[in-house]
């Protein structure tokens, strides 16, 4: 049995949790052991969330912790003291973000705010620590001096490859420092014992070990995998995949194309619809359909309008509707019927900009007949935005930011039947989980996160039984 106790009544502790071995349910635990409140801090906002479901299952009151991502935590000090026209377009990632952790460790040297700190925290847990850039750990670092501070990742679920070469090392001894004398590893397979799958567990567990050694995996070897070899799965496993998305109330589909949606957006299309797209917080469509509102005026009200909803809905269903210049006319009253508040708005937005009224009219769009939303989470995103910028007299692009921003420090729940990466889904549990094209991983670390995220069934595609991963001889 885990000693919590022990754990958290050291200055500086690191705890190595192989995926589905409870990390989440030690932090709640934990925090029985501590006193004040303490600062909780990781990197996704679907972390957020995961953390904050599990502490509020254990009957911990929300007074005793604060959950938000590094990235939020920092950005609200940076704020504080830097002007929007000192900080770095959001949008530009590559530079934002740098900016903002690097003037966060320049604010926490001040004897001022660190005192705001430690009379606002008594101690701080730091969640998938793989993930740190070596700035985020220069940052962590800085915090440790203030207060206790506990940090759990595992250096097999550090899947985050575009900063390659600047993420900490949760296996040096150089980079670990204080917390290395401290070092605690969680050993038993809690996901898989709660969620009725012993032998899961320990086929995963076994996959681990083969992935650490740089060994080959044969996929025929576990049993509890649901392994299907083809080699055209739309053509030849169709039909079982379409079972799959229809039995499964809780499933994740895992493809290994991670940097193009258009994959993903595929799937969708082919199934029928049936599963959810889960968006990147950052991605581009949510600030690019933004501006293109905040560009809208009389004369091309319905060239954006338009240009979006072929963005949002399926090109058929739009061109089905719409020609280049405005609604078709339609035949039949029941079609009539439907353009007729279609139309109604399009003249009104031609006479008088109305935010509130493109958002209602791209909800008039998505329930014609043959049109199809195949980015849900971008389309509910998008009309709340217009609704928000009307309401509080800020651009639809601020309001989009202010949204995203807001997610980021909350969380968001993810539930049903959903497609995503391994980057998005990282943390995330779900009763099933549906992998796709297995044989096209080509970094162990994404595949063992793709793996673990199932507790009671795994069902994998490939063209090959057998997948010959290796990780780099620095992990």
């Amino acid at each position: 049995m885990f000693n919590y106790e022990e754990f958290v009544s050291n200055s500086h502790s690191l705890l190595i949790a192989p995926a589905g071995f409870g990390k989440t349910y030690t932090i709640s635990e934990c925090l029985k052991f501590t006193r004040g409140k303490q600062l909780i801090l990781t990197h996704t906002h679907a972390g957020v969330a995961s953390i904050k479901e599990k502490i509020r299952k254990a009957g911990i009151q929300s007074l005793f912790y604060n959950v938000e991502t590094i990235t939020s935590f920092a950005r609200r000090y940076v704020l504080a003291f830097y002007t929007k026209d000192d900080i770095p377009d959001q949008e530009d990632s590559k530079k934002y973000y740098p900016f903002i952790i690097e003037k966060a460790i320049s604010l926490f040297g001040n004897n001022l705010i660190r005192e705001v700190v430690t009379n606002t925290f008594n101690g701080l847990f730091v969640d998938e620590y793989q993930d740190c850039s070596l700035g985020q750990h220069q940052l962590i670092l800085v915090l440790s001096d203030l207060f206790p501070t506990r940090i759990l990742g595992d250096y097999l679920q550090g899947i985050f490859g575009f900063n390659s070469g600047s993420l900490v090392d949760l296996q040096s001894s150089e980079d670990m420092g204080h917390f290395w004398s401290n070092r605690y590893v969680l050993e038993t397979p809690w996901r898989w014992i709660i969620g009725e799958n012993k032998t899961l567990g320990q086929d995963l567990r076994m996959i681990r070990s083969l992935l650490e050694d740089n060994k080959p995996i044969d996929l025929n070897d576990f049993n509890s995998l649901e392994v299907n070899i083809s080699n055209d799965i739309y053509k030849d496993d169709y039909n079982k995949i379409f079972k799959i998305l229809n039995e499964e109330e809780s499933l994740l589909i895992l493809t290994p194309e991670s940097s193009y949606i258009e994959s993903r957006l595929d799937f969708i299309k082919r199934f029928k619809n049936l599963c959810f797209l889960i968006e990147s917080i950052d991605e581009k469509d949510f600030y690019n359909l933004s501006k293109k509102f905040d560009n809208m005026d009389r004369e091309n009200v319905f060239s954006v309008i338009r240009e979006v909803s072929l963005k949002l809905f399926n090109n058929t269903g739009i061109n089905n509707w719409f020609t280049e210049s405005g609604i078709k006319k339609k035949k039949s009253e029941s079609d009539k019927l439907l353009a007729k508040p279609i139309q109604i708005k399009l003249e009104h937005l031609r006479q008088k900009i109305s935010y509130s009224m493109v958002s209602e009219l791209l909800r008039n769009i998505n329930n014609l007949p043959g049109v199809k939303c195949y980015r849900k989470e971008l389309f509910a995103s998008v009309c709340r935005v217009l609704g928000e910028a009307e309401d509080d007299a800020i651009s639809v692009h601020e309001a989009m930011l202010n949204k995203r921003n807001m997610i980021r420090r909350v969380g968001r729940k993810i539930y049903g039947k959903c497609i995503g990466t391994t980057l998005l889904t990282k943390g995330l549990e779900f009763d099933a989980v549906l992998v796709i094209n297995a044989h096209n991983f080509d970094c162990p670390k994404n595949l063992y996160v793709a793996l673990t995220r199932a507790s009671r069934r795994l069902i994998i595609f490939s063209k090959s039984k057998d997948l010959n991963l290796y990780l780099s001889k620095d992990r």
